[in-house]
């Protein structure tokens, strides 16, 4: 039997205290080579086991497969355009403080994070009312001059969500329900989630409890659950779906997702010699050897998306192989530094173990 060394890799995770639980799976196409759980959703007050119906919360993958689908889609109907600007869909009053050049600011720059806006702003601590985070998010200092550099930027992807509900009059958590999670299929990923057999993320000193089915970001939090940044919570079948579309180019089995056209430019370096690179919401493999999630062995202009939390999902640009790995790496604290090595070792091994 051949071994099969990225389970050996998270086994190690495991053991070390990584992470309590990893769910994963391994495909080209919609041929999937690899499907498993191991470990605990749980660990206190009692031990859990994790299984395939297991939700994990996303973080920033949320991005991704929420934020940057649902902008796609209203791009191909023609309701938005990358060059639109801050300007257009904010109001004076949210723009009266905002800094000289932001409210030209473009869909464009706020997906490929060189919008210049600050990475992080904590809102849960600085304001009372979410109402209010908008005007701050637009008056916060840049960090560059838009289209400089890359920063990424979880308060340009809150701006951009509130584009989109803007353009429709309909709530994130709705869009991406209708406009991406529906259609393929994806039907245990949400927001907000009731269920019970949620991975528990970090212990909350504030709340007395490890943090279960509710987000682990704090603004995303301080948000109501629901934000363009962190928020959804999905499974392994349900990402693997999504892996899957992404593997394709687009296309599903009843047809196609997203346009030829469309993929093809969201997956575009439109950064290059910056310090990342970026396409429309991706992040991509850099060209030269560098320290990247995505190991050393997969193809430069691979694509995909991490989460704080501790997933991930890659697609290679080259061969179609993808992977998806959901962890809750900050159950115990939020230094990951060991998971960030076993991440990477995990994609090589992937490669390794799969690529024909």
């Amino acid at each position: 039997m051949k071994i099969c060394h990225c389970i050996n890799v998270l086994s190690r995770g495991l053991a070390e205290n990584a992470f309590p639980s990893a769910a994963v799976a391994v495909g080209r196409g919609r041929e999937v080579y690899l499907r498993e759980v191991m470990g605990h959703r749980t660990t206190s007050p009692d031990l859990v086991p994790a299984d395939f119906d297991t939700l994990y919360d996303l973080a920033s993958l949320t991005k991704l497969v929420a934020t940057t689908m649902v902008t796609l889609k209203l791009l191909e109907e023609g309701r938005l355009l990358l060059t639109h600007t801050l300007g257009r869909y904010f109001t004076e009053d949210e723009l009266k403080d905002a800094p000289e050049g932001r409210r030209n600011v473009t869909v464009f720059q706020l997906m490929t994070h060189t919008s210049g806006i600050t990475p992080h702003i904590p809102l849960h601590l600085r304001l009372t009312d979410p109402e209010d985070a908008v005007k701050t998010i637009l008056a916060s200092p840049p960090v560059c001059p838009p289209g400089t550099q890359v920063y990424y930027s979880c308060m340009g992807y809150i701006l951009l969500a509130k584009i989109l509900e803007r353009i429709t009059g309909s709530s994130l958590d709705a869009l991406a329900r209708r406009r991406v999670f529906e259609p393929l299929g994806m039907t245990h990923t949400t927001y907000c989630p009731t269920s019970r057999n949620v991975a528990a993320t970090e212990f909350s000193t504030l709340r007395g409890c490890y943090i279960s089915g509710e987000v682990h970001d704090e603004n995303a939090h301080f948000l109501g659950g629901v934000s363009g940044n962190a928020g959804v919570f999905s499974t392994l079948d349900d990402m693997s779906t999504f892996a899957m579309m992404l593997s394709e180019r687009g296309r599903i089995p009843s047809g196609r997702f997203l346009a030829a056209s469309t993929f093809d430019l969201a997956v575009r370096n439109f950064t290059p010699g910056l310090a990342e690179c970026r396409g429309l919401g991706f992040q991509l493999k850099p060209p030269v050897p560098a320290l990247s999630a995505m190991g050393d062995l997969m193809s430069e202009g691979s694509y995909g998306h991490t989460g704080f939390t501790g997933t991930s999902l890659y697609v290679d640009a080259q061969t179609g192989l993808w992977g998806v790995l959901l962890t809750n790496a900050v159950h115990f604290g939020r230094d990951k530094t060991a998971f960030l090595d076993l991440r990477r070792a995990f994609h090589n091994a992937m490669v390794g173990d799969f690529e024909s």
